[in-house]
């Protein structure tokens, strides 16, 4: 299903294709180039290429006699984005029948877009066995793939965290001296260091930068939520989309913000948070969340004045909702939910959180290859790595707060389907499961999801004691040991990952009231005293006194009910789940 500007557009009479295997025959039984457009639903820019040059008419009649045209989405199709993007949305890539690259352009005016792709098409024509030549020897894009698997570096998190801190702004927060984005999962690495150094720098930039997005043009103060970036460093001046991932990432930021510092105000933004989800990016069935807001200004209103003459009015800003369903991004809500609930104090959060991956796992899931990647209606996309190991992470978060056996159970599955059909026999593991046309036949193994499979696989082996997924944990993480400094904050999961590997599981059983304030006490001391172990936190509610076990085996140390008990000693000889 094709998606168009909300405005007045022509763009839906380009005969746009589904990318598949069919459009790329087409290509080839009619010696076409292929015009890949690749989009975001949020996006301005997008949107002014339907209403302009994709409306156009010559526009219109080059790509429908001389192109094959395939529309996607990037949120829809992440893995094809990975491939062929370049340079941000719109990317427009012309491709050989055979999908492989050979220019890519972003928004262009009507006039010198048509002169592109007269361009082409005349050069393809008369150089065809060069481009047939160029497309044989094209090897699999490069950008953050793995290396042959190597010994582990423990410097590898030190390093990262430093260039986290070497980029951090100190006066407006956030990353980079520029533009700004979000960054929760910089946050969670440098929380992290925190609790596992006691050194206060850590905590300080996370809070100043949380302080600074909500006190600025970059939250919401309307309707709540936080726009994804802003173009300038003070926060000031937002794009105005607002992403489901991005506010599964903040919550937690906030949440544990919160239960370190006890700052009333970071519980508050942590409930404003949840508050947008509820009521903005999902309707009142109840269950999963849809994936984004955006703003857009809607096109003028034409109309006549009293002397006969046509008047223009600029239309207002409305609001747009993507209300696709994405496995990914509802996973990490689903993980962020059931956290707030216990230091709400608020169960109907965790209902929420166990409805939206009782969906997923009912509508989005194939037992052969594990989770779809989106619902419009129907599954779409089955196979890719980041849902698979985000909703078995997912899974055995709604474990820790349930102590239900399935979601262990259905976190096993997933993890044996990525052994199964994701692994690189050269180290690490593939985003995707099954090759495709074009650029789809080079599997990635990337950073980020490499980073996200390491994490879950280590909290599989501590739910299962089994360490074939310790295992299965290092051979994500062994895959990437050169230099971290090129990702900047995009190897912060990656480092997380690699931290917990490096350290003894502990697992640390809470019960207590939900939301008591000595609950929050507790699971702060152990933070801060125990940081050096791989906490696995599991929740349970009682109406007694709030109190934590240390261990999950026989020798067990507890119940302890006040935080200046919780030293490391305690701990130190504690057996648990296999390191």
């Amino acid at each position: 299903m094709f998606r168009f500007s909300p405005n007045p557009n022509k763009a839906n009479l380009v005969n746009w294709r589904e990318w598949g295997q069919e459009a790329f025959d087409a290509a080839q039984q009619q010696d076409k180039l292929v015009m890949l457009y690749i989009g975001a639903f949020w996006c301005g820019f997008c949107q002014g290429m339907d209403e302009t040059t994709l409306s156009n008419n010559e526009t219109i009649t080059l790509l429908n006699a001389y192109f094959i045209p395939i529309r996607v989405e990037n949120a829809q199709r992440p893995d094809i984005d990975a491939r062929y993007n370049q340079d941000g949305w719109p990317s427009i890539a012309f491709l050989t029948p055979w999908g492989d690259h050979l220019a890519t352009v972003n928004y262009m005016p009507p006039d010198e877009f048509c002169n592109v792709l007269a361009h082409l098409h005349q050069t393809y024509q008369d150089q065809q066995e060069e481009f047939r030549a160029a497309a044989l020897n094209q090897q699999t894009p490069q950008s953050a793939t793995a290396q042959p698997p190597t010994r582990l570096r423990a410097s590898a998190v030190s390093e990262i965290v430093n260039t986290l801190m070497d980029i951090a702004d100190p006066v407006n927060g956030g990353y980079g001296p520029d533009h700004k984005f979000l960054h929760p999962e910089a946050h969670d690495l440098l929380l992290y260091r925190h609790e596992t150094t006691s050194e206060s720098e850590f905590l300080d930039h996370v809070t100043l930068t949380l302080d600074k997005m909500r006190n600025s043009a970059t939250y919401d103060s309307e309707v709540g939520g936080y726009f994804r970036y802003s173009s300038k460093a003070d926060w000031s001046e937002p794009h105005r989309e607002k992403l489901l991932a991005d506010h599964a990432g903040i919550l937690m930021n906030f949440l544990r913000s919160f239960i370190l510092t006890e700052n009333d105000d970071h519980r508050q933004r942590a409930e404003e948070v949840v508050d947008f989800l509820t009521s903005t990016i999902s309707d009142s069935s109840g269950a999963p969340f849809f994936g984004c807001q955006d703003y857009l200004r809607a096109a003028p209103t034409l109309g006549v004045d009293s002397q006969g003459r046509t008047t223009r009015t600029p239309g207002g800003i409305i609001s747009i909702i993507d209300d696709w369903i994405y496995t990914d991004a509802n996973a990490q809500v689903a993980s962020a939910f059931l956290e707030a609930s216990w230091v709400f104090g608020r169960p109907k959060l965790k209902q929420r959180a166990l409805a939206v991956l009782e969906f997923l796992w009912t509508n989005c899931r194939t037992a052969d290859n594990g989770m779809f990647h989106y619902h419009d209606g129907e599954p779409q996309i089955s196979g890719l790595l980041n849902d698979q190991t985000l909703m078995g992470s997912a899974l055995l978060d709604a474990y820790r707060f349930t102590g239900n056996q399935r979601y262990m159970d259905q976190a096993e599955k997933l993890g044996k389907l990525v052994l199964s059909n994701n692994s690189n026999p050269d180290g690490g593991y593939y985003d995707i499961s099954e090759r495709g046309p074009g650029h789809l036949r080079f599997p990635l193994t990337l950073l980020v999801d490499n980073g996200r499979a390491a994490s879950f696989f280590l909290s599989l082996c501590d739910a299962t004691g089994n360490p074939e997924y310790r295992r299965a944990a290092l051979w994500a993480l062994r895959a990437f040991t050169d230099d971290f400094a090129p990702y900047g904050v995009y190897a912060s999961d990656y480092a997380l990952a690699l931290a917990r590997y490096m350290s003894s599981p502990l697992t640390i059983k809470l019960e207590a009231r939900p939301g008591d304030s000595d609950s929050r006490r507790l699971v702060r001391a152990v933070r801060i005293r125990l940081g050096q172990y791989r906490l696995t936190l599991c929740v349970r509610d009682s109406e007694s006194s709030a109190a934590v076990y240390l261990g999950d085996g026989p020798e067990r140390v507890g119940p302890i009910f006040h935080a200046e008990e919780i030293i490391s000693e305690l701990a130190a000889s504690l057996q648990d789940t296999p390191a």
